[in-house]
């Protein structure tokens, strides 16, 4: 699916945050659940999906392949975080490159789903229309959401 700015609308989820593992059933889930809270804010829209979590990433890839559903990621391996990255002086600016994109594409999106975390909202105030969101998940409960279509 191709992404126009102010087209779509972006799921964010941040399994990792403030805590270091989370269960995978969980983070399936809370994946799932998070891109179709992006759909309810754009029916029949595509939606770009970020998170830090390859095992959300792939999940999401799989989830849009089964039911035909417009869901962009760009990440293959597990994100880096500029606030947990070990050694990050010695590191390459190029090895957070996926940060700066992910943000980048948070900005140029409609409206946004986010649940944990700053960054999600960040990228939203960076957007299109600030007052176009939703939160997929809350403290410690999902938000529960389906996949809304255009019709």
């Amino acid at each position: 699916a191709n992404l126009i700015p102010g087209e779509y609308s972006v799921a964010h989820y941040r399994a990792f945050y403030a805590r270091a593992s989370r269960k995978e059933s969980a983070i399936v889930r809370t994946a799932i659940n998070a891109a179709n809270c992006a759909s309810v804010l754009r029916p029949g829209g595509p939606v770009y999906f970020a998170s830090d979590s390859t095992l959300a990433l792939q999940t999401v890839r799989q989830y849009a392949q089964q039911n035909k559903y417009p869901i962009v990621t760009i990440e293959n391996q597990e994100p880096l975080h500029l606030d947990k990255a070990g050694n990050w002086s010695e590191r390459s600016p190029a090895d957070f490159y996926s940060i700066f994109i992910d943000l980048y594409l948070m900005g140029m999106g409609r409206c946004l789903t986010f649940g944990q975390g700053g960054f999600g909202r960040f990228g939203l105030l960076l957007g299109y229309n600030s007052s176009c969101t939703n939160r997929h998940f809350y403290r410690t409960d999902i938000c529960p959401c389906n996949w809304t279509h255009d019709d």
